[in-house]
This record gives structure tokens, sequence and C-alpha cells, in this order.
């Protein structure tokens, strides 16, 4: 007679259980990397977090160019602290596209209060354009930028579905190597991704040779059978520099998240398979990781990508999929008792 299954016990054996200790303990351990890197608790003096306040603030005048109604002097409140930084940071010799956008959403704050008719507090008009007046115009573009509905149907004009109900997590590859040309050109396509106030904390951290890859796959579990013929294994990250309150907490692993499958949506299109390889792992695993490669302190482990050339037929998992009933939900308002 075949034994019966006891599902509690199957269960727990499936997957490793912790006692409240351990859940608390890993728990410090990412809250203590998050106080110690981001401004939460008190100021990251790295220019990178100064920077991450700058593209903040500005992009709250971004905003304010793109809405339909605007008013004089709008966002007047953000402009100290974005002249100020962007100040900082070019004494510092941390000049870049931050600096350069916001003083380029600068300028159109100005352009656009001339062509609506606006006119701004004198002292302002005079800060502004005495700012303005330090540094010739760059080539980043900051601001907003007009499109046109003409333009985004263009755009579209292809078959969405077919694209993405073609998109599997592939477990089948040559071997051949992924050149450093297509992940630039991956991660470049990525950075369209929705970021926090547009704050750039995304990083990737990519092993390219046979040796150095299926080194960092000895310490990453559920990659067994298909590991070995990848062409790159990328390391999908979040700078904690760029987060300044409690709230934001785990907005880095959205941030990196959304990230992550953009990069496996622009693999996808170059014809390149792409597999999610989570890192769900403890505290101990984490820094056993850090200890062998030179991921920053300050920077959290979001997920593993692993990319590869795709054979002519290949097998993928046919993961069933919900009713989008079962997923989507109206918003209802709780009934007051």
């Amino acid at each position: 007679m075949t034994e019966v299954l006891d599902l509690d016990d199957a269960r727990r054996t499936y997957t490793p259980k912790a006692d409240r200790d351990e859940v608390r303990r890993n728990y410090e351990y990412d809250m203590e990397r998050f106080i110690a890197h981001s401004s939460t608790s008190d100021l990251n003096p790295d220019p990178v977090a100064l920077e991450a306040v700058l593209a903040s603030v500005s992009h709250a005048l971004e905003k304010g160019l793109a809405v339909e109604e605007t008013r004089a002097a709008f966002g007047a409140g953000k402009i100290p602290l974005t002249l100020a930084a962007v100040r900082e940071l070019e004494a510092r010799g941390h000049s870049g596209v931050v600096t350069e956008g916001a003083r380029d959403c600068i300028r159109q704050y100005v352009q656009h209060h001339t062509e609506h008719g606006f006119e701004l507090p004198a002292s302002l008009d005079a800060e502004l354009r005495a700012f303005l007046s330090e540094a010739e115009p760059g080539g980043t573009s900051g601001g907003s930028v007009t499109l046109t509905r003409t333009q985004i149907n263009a755009a579209v004009d292809f078959d969405y579905d077919r694209f993405i109900q073609s998109r599997y997590s592939v477990r089948h590859f040559t071997g051949a190597p992924v050149e450093a040309a297509d992940v630039e050109r991956a991660v470049e396509r990525a950075l369209k991704t929705p970021r926090v106030c547009n704050r750039e904390t995304r990083r990737v951290h990519v092993a390219y040779g046979t040796e150095l890859r299926n080194h960092l796959l000895t310490y990453h579990h559920g990659n067994r059978g298909f590991g070995h013929k990848l062409g790159a294994v990328l390391v999908i990250t979040s700078d904690l520099r760029g987060f300044d309150m409690i709230g934001e907490r785990n907005q880095p692993f959205t941030d990196g998240g959304l990230f992550a499958m953009s990069l496996a949506y622009a693999f996808h299109a170059a014809g390149l398979g792409a597999c999610m390889m989570n890192w769900s792992e403890d505290t101990d695993h984490d820094q056993l990781l850090r200890n062998e490669f030179d991921i920053p302190e300050n920077e959290v482990i979001v997920t593993f990508l692993g990319v590869g050339h795709l054979p002519e037929q290949f097998e993928v998992a046919a993961s069933p999929r919900p009713q989008v009933g079962e997923i989507l939900q109206e918003l209802r308002v709780r009934p007051k008792s």
C-alpha cells in the first residue's frame, strides 16, 4: 500500500522555515544596510546621494512643466534646493547628466513663464537668470518634451500580444558567449523603465567569461541543468544612496524589479533568451556572495538574470496563467461599521 503523504510535512520540507528570531535577524540585516547607506536616518554625505535629491526635487519642476494647466511660479518652493544642489555638485566635480538636466529644467521653467505671460517675483526671476548665466546649455534634455499622438501610434504599430506571448523564461542555450555590446544595448533600452522621482539607482554587474560566470553561479540556487550554457549572467542591484525616507524602504526592490523585467524584454527583442534567477537568499548567503565579489555594500541585490543564445528548437515551462478576473479587481471603499 502506498504511504499517504503528510501534506503539511511535505510543505515544510519543500522550503526551509525560520523561527521568529531568524526572521528578525534577516530583516535587521536589510534594515541596517538601508539605514547605513540611505539618507533615511541621517544625511549620506556622498555626492551620489545629493545627486538623487537633485533628481527628485527637479523632477517636481519637470512634472509642473508636463501638466496641462500651470500657474505662475509653480514649484517655486523647490527652486532654492535645486539651485543649491546643482552648485554644490558642480563645485565638488560631480556634474553630469543630473546637474545638466536640472539646469535645462530651470531654463525651460523660465521660458515657460515667458511664453505663457506668467510673471515671476522679481527676486526669483533675477536669481534664476543669474543661475542660467553660469553655464552654457548642455546636451542633456531636462524639463519636458513634446510628443504627438501620431508619434505614439506609429511607435506602437506592431503586434504586442504576439511579442509578449512569445517571451518565456528560457533554459535551453547554445553555450555561445553573449557579446558585451548586446548587454549594453539591452541596458540602454531598459533605462526607459519608470523609476521613483527619476532617481537613478539601478545597477547591473555582469559576468561574461565562462570561468567567472560559472564561479558566480555556484552561489546561486536554481540554475542546475542550464547555467553552464548561459552566455552571460547579470546581477541586478539597487543603490541605497538614492533613497531618503522610511516610506521608500521597499522601493529599491520595486525599481530594480521593474528594471529587470525591462531587461528581459530587451533581450527578447534582440532574439536572445533570458531567465530570471531569483536571489531569495538569507543573510548568511547574501554575505557569502558579497565576500567573494565586489558588489558595493550600498547596493541591495534584487535578482540574477541569465541570458544566452537560442538553439533552433527548445522546450519552455508552460506555466498556466490565471483568468484576468482573478487578478483584476475594482477598488471599493471599505464599509464603515
